[in-house]
């Protein structure tokens, strides 16, 4: 972690965001944001009282996330959607000793969590996954009837809940939900006293006939838009603020040229500044001439290339630019050009990852 980047992460943008989102559901559909990849980049132990305070749930990707919330003291309810390490047999009991919903995903994995009951002494908690068309994890709804007896068959195992996951939802294409959604039906229409869900954050958005008794937002908790393809407009307050401090600043005449590959040549007698962050940073090098940073309220343009702890930036056009000024790489204001949804734009990619890969060498901090 690198004390002179540091992220300030907004919790009332967190609170508005939550307020948003519940006005979407109905009441009594459970809000239960994914937290993974450390809440997209943005520290869950720099949220989780926020949160804490406001949901029904988390889903996280991994058992070891899973006994994290346990540790910092949540009791409620944790979905765990990659459970059953089938040789870890230490982590296994231990969720079903700290009561966490395992993911069943294959007999195979139904089997380990049988185990693991077995071992501990006690019921584990369990909601199976079911690939209505992602093409990923899940057992196909073809099967997943059988699955759901052989579930209820094991004395040791509990089926909580059943739930899918869209593959399609952020798309201009719409046909595949509807599809999934009708392979959902034919599995849990019938499924009394089970928790059903399958909206993420685009489905919960644009969906409603997909939120069932409870939904996963994961990008939209943390405001922002999962793709530019939503119908439903919504107005979400991105989280994130991410800063550093100028490390120098220096004169290159006319002709001069700067990076690595010497891409980007001057056309003026320029004056350019180093920003300590690159793409080991999580700064990405396809944002290399096409992103602005912002000092003194005024955008100087990244030029050369981004190398990997530090990137160039032209403030010829601002005054009084000085070494230890304080420059904000990614804005709050989702129509800055510094947004993670215009740098996303601008790398190609989505503002999942912008926010992923910049969470792991900030100094992260809340703001009210």
């Amino acid at each position: 972690m690198k004390n002179y980047l540091t992220a300030t992460i907004s919790a009332s943008a967190l609170r508005h965001n939550i307020t948003v989102l519940r006005a979407l559901i109905a009441p009594g559909v459970k809000l239960c944001p994914v937290v993974k990849d450390d809440c997209y980049g943005h520290g869950l132990n720099i949220i989780y009282h926020v949160l804490a305070e406001h949901v029904d749930g988390f889903a996280v990707a991994s058992p070891v996330a899973a006994l994290r919330l346990r540790e910092m003291g949540w009791e409620g309810f944790v979905l765990c959607f990659l459970s059953a390490y089938f040789d870890d047999y230490e982590v296994q009991d231990e969720l079903v000793r700290k009561n966490v919903t395992h993911t069943v995903m294959s007999m195979s994995a139904l089997s380990c969590i049988q185990s693991a009951a077995k071992r501990v002494g006690r019921r584990a908690l369990v909601h199976l996954k079911v690939d209505t068309g992602m093409g990923r994890l899940g057992v196909p709804s073809s099967q997943a009837r059988d699955m759901i007896k052989s579930i209820r068959s094991v004395p040791e195992v509990e089926l909580t809940g059943i739930y899918t996951h869209f593959a399609s939802a952020d798309e201009a294409d719409r046909s595949s939900v509807a599809e999934q959604l009708v392979q959902f039906h034919s599995v849990v229409d019938g499924c009394e006293g089970l928790t059903l869900h399958a909206a993420g954050s685009a489905a919960m958005i644009d969906f409603p006939e997909s939120h069932f008794d409870m939904v996963r937002p994961g990008i939209a908790v943390y405001g922002c838009h999962p793709s530019g393809n939503l119908v439903r407009p919504t107005q979400l307050r991105p989280c994130m603020s991410v800063f550093a401090k100028l490390i120098a600043v220096k004169h290159l005449p006319k002709g001069s040229c700067c990076g690595y590959g010497l891409t980007h040549c001057f056309k003026r007698d320029s004056r350019v500044a180093v920003v300590p962050i690159g793409y080991g940073d999580g700064y990405f090098r396809a944002l290399s001439g096409k992103a602005v940073v912002r000092i003194n309220g005024a955008a100087a343009p990244v030029c050369g290339r981004v190398s990997m702890d530090q990137m160039t930036v032209d403030v010829t056009d601002i005054p009084e630019v000085h070494v230890g000024d304080k420059v904000e790489i990614i804005s709050a204001d989702p129509l800055a050009p510094n947004s993670v949804e215009n740098l996303a734009r601008l790398a190609d990619t989505i503002p999942y990852e912008i926010t992923c890969h910049l969470g792991h060498n900030i100094r992260q901090s809340l703001a009210d």
